[in-house]
């Protein structure tokens, strides 16, 4: 059956709901239940139902696109986070324009507006900007969602995955199996992901580890660069801001004839899926990509459906012990 045979009021008889109801699951509303969005979805597929865009758009005063505002598309966390919101987005037909800062935190606020300006929303992955800067990012009056980056404002919605348990964790793990000093590689200036996870392996110092920090970064570039300072401070044991940062220190490791785990320990942070396909697997913490892209896209849903702003959903970031980790070499 075509497109133009096909209307919202056969998919709503086909599906047993009334048209207001297939509506709300166009638009990703949260009030629709998960029995009658399933039913909705069905007939769709069974009908091969596609809204007619353009008049829908109008209809609902909308451009049925959000913006997402990324620091880093290099980094495969954010990759895959941003591939999940765009897969629950597709499932209401809105689409995604992505826009990378390469961690400028100065050209935020203007991409931002712009980003506003063309779409329905905006979704800002781990700001750089000032807590005033990002709030102003709700001043065009349309829904804004900051992912990883907690903001006390009533403007604007957020996303955080708390990473600090499980950093110190992994801290502890080292220190648990004698390591007496450890680098933290830190990430990109400005990141509140990487001043929560610094705090956490600081904690290392109430049992007598000596924690040393690394100016680093986020990129593999980063990570390889980092290495030489961090070795040649007397660290057996590294603990990397992010996976793509670990990734760049093992091949520094390979190059400067260090084995891993038996010369020297690394983690990572992410948990993204070249993690389990390396050689040693990487010891890290899983960064919940999925539940944060699908949690993102449901605050998104539940702003554009008139929900008050203001919700912070917050996801726990668990600790995965691989084989990268283990004692110092004895001496």
């Amino acid at each position: 059956m075509n497109e133009e045979r096909v209307t919202i009021r056969q998919v709503a008889r086909t599906a047993g709901v009334s048209i207001a109801t297939v509506s709300r699951v166009f638009a990703g509303a949260s009030s629709v239940s998960d029995t009658l969005r399933r039913r909705v979805e069905e007939a769709v597929d069974d009908l091969g139902y596609t809204p007619h865009e353009v008049a829908r758009s109008l209809a609902l005063g909308r451009t049925s696109v959000v913006g997402i505002l990324v620091p880093n598309l290099a980094d495969p966390y954010v990759c895959g986070l941003v591939k999940r919101i765009l897969h629950e987005a597709e499932k209401v037909h809105y689409r995604l324009i992505v826009t990378d800062t390469d961690e400028n935190g100065t050209v935020e606020a203007a991409m931002a507006a712009g980003l506003v300006q063309r779409g329905d929303g905006l979704i800002a992955f781990s700001p750089r900007s000032d807590d005033e800067v990002i709030e102003s990012f709700a001043g065009g009056g349309k829904p804004v969602v900051v992912v990883n980056r907690p903001v006390d404002s009533p403007r604007l919605s957020s996303v955080v995955v708390d990473g600090y348990p499980a950093m110190r964790e992994l801290a502890g793990h080292l220190a648990d199996l004698g390591h007496r000093r450890v680098a933290y590689l830190r990430g990109p200036a400005r990141s509140w992901q990487d001043a929560e996870r610094w705090q956490a392996v600081s904690t290392l110092s109430e049992r007598g580890v000596e924690v040393i920090p690394v100016e680093c970064g986020g990129s593999l570039t980063d990570g390889y660069q980092a290495v030489p300072v961090a070795l040649e401070a007397g660290a057996t044991a590294l603990m990397a801001f992010n996976d793509l940062s670990a990734f760049g220190a093992l091949g520094a490791l390979r190059e400067l004839g260090k084995r891993v785990p038996e010369d020297v320990s690394i983690t990572g942070f992410g948990d993204v899926p070249l993690t389990r396909c390396l050689y040693p697997t990487l010891t890290g913490a899983q960064g919940r990509q999925s539940d944060a892209g699908t949690a993102t896209w449901r605050a998104m849903a539940a702003l554009l459906n008139g929900e008050r702003p203001g919700n912070r959903t917050v996801l726990r970031a668990e600790p995965v012990f691989r084989d990268s980790t283990a004692p110092p070499p004895a001496g």
